[in-house]
């Protein structure tokens, strides 16, 4: 009988234990699963990420320079021969030749976050380290560097332009490309690194700035991978949240070299917010990034310059 009594009483105290550490798992299952799904939530993240830029969306007045574009490089036509530039852009407009030319490119371009940048900055030596050579992986930068020649070398206006975050602790930035496209009046974005452009919600493309603006007002937009059908924007957005997401955190700034032609120029200017403080050389005005573009003949004197 004793025998029995305890029995009863050690599966009692067993049944309230499993309860208890049933609740307690429950309890702390719930408040973990709520923390990440707070952390890993992409619209979270983009409210948060459009609330930083909402607050620095004006720039500072900076300098009015003139940022030029070097179409008559010698090199250029090596690189139209070597890499049969002209046959694929193809005719259209200057963004449909861009486009064609990053999608013939960027999927043979395998992607290196922690390449060193040991090859010369300049398409030529680096469309032959790296061209479909999966273990000579290249970075967002170098890859920008090839789409601005080839675009360039085609008489297409074309920039490399650095997206930048906000915090002094976050090492990571993104390079991207704008051209000028004739018929939309306006600068174009185009990252090689992703095969995308974006657009708003009536399917017309986005300039860097104007992405910034959209994602600061929570407005509508979206990257696209070239050749993807654009009939459902929304499903697009969501479909490339991760793209997204990730360039609206480096919008928070913006950088360009003043001088477009083979090679990096020495000279970086920052397009910069009015409420951060900067004790940066080289700040320039937005008016210089949104105006049409100025081509010139002798390169030269402005890189030794």
């Amino acid at each position: 009988m004793e025998k029995k009594q305890k029995r009863k009483i050690t599966i009692v105290i067993a049944v309230l234990s499993c309860a208890l550490l049933a609740s307690i798992g429950a309890n702390v299952w719930q408040a973990f699963r709520g923390w990440d799904s707070y952390l890993q939530d992409p619209e979270e993240i983009y409210i948060m990420e459009a609330g930083i830029l909402s607050q620095n969306l004006q720039f500072s007045e900076g300098e009015d320079i003139d940022i030029t574009y070097d179409l008559s490089h010698s090199d250029y036509a090596t690189l139209r021969e070597k890499y049969r530039l002209e046959e694929i852009a193809g005719d259209g407009s200057e963004f449909d030749k861009a486009l064609r030319l990053m999608d013939q490119f960027a999927p043979r371009l395998t992607h290196a976050s922690n390449y060193d940048n040991h090859v010369e900055m300049a398409a030529l030596p680096l469309l032959e380290y790296s061209l479909d050579r999966k273990s000579h992986g290249i970075n967002c930068r170098a890859k920008a560097q090839i789409l601005n020649e080839c675009c360039l070398a085609l008489g297409i206006y074309s920039r490399k332009v650095w997206i930048m975050p906000l915090s002094p602790f976050d090492n990571d930035c993104h390079v991207v490309n704008e051209v000028w496209d004739t018929a939309l009046d306006k600068w174009v974005m185009l990252d090689i690194t992703n095969n995308q452009y974006w657009v708003d919600e009536s399917g017309t493309p986005l300039s860097v700035l104007e992405i910034r603006t959209k994602g600061a007002e929570q407005e509508f937009c979206t990257p696209v991978v070239v050749g993807e059908k654009t009939d459902n924007l929304q499903a697009l957005r969501e479909k490339h949240m991760g793209s997204f997401i990730y360039i609206m955190k480096n919008m928070a700034y913006t950088e360009y070299c003043t001088v477009n032609t083979v090679g990096e120029g020495e000279t970086i200017y920052l397009l910069f917010p009015e409420n951060l403080e900067s004790s940066y050389q080289y700040i320039l005005s937005e008016s210089s990034v949104t105006k049409s573009p100025i081509a010139v003949d002798n390169i030269q004197h402005l890189l030794n310059s």
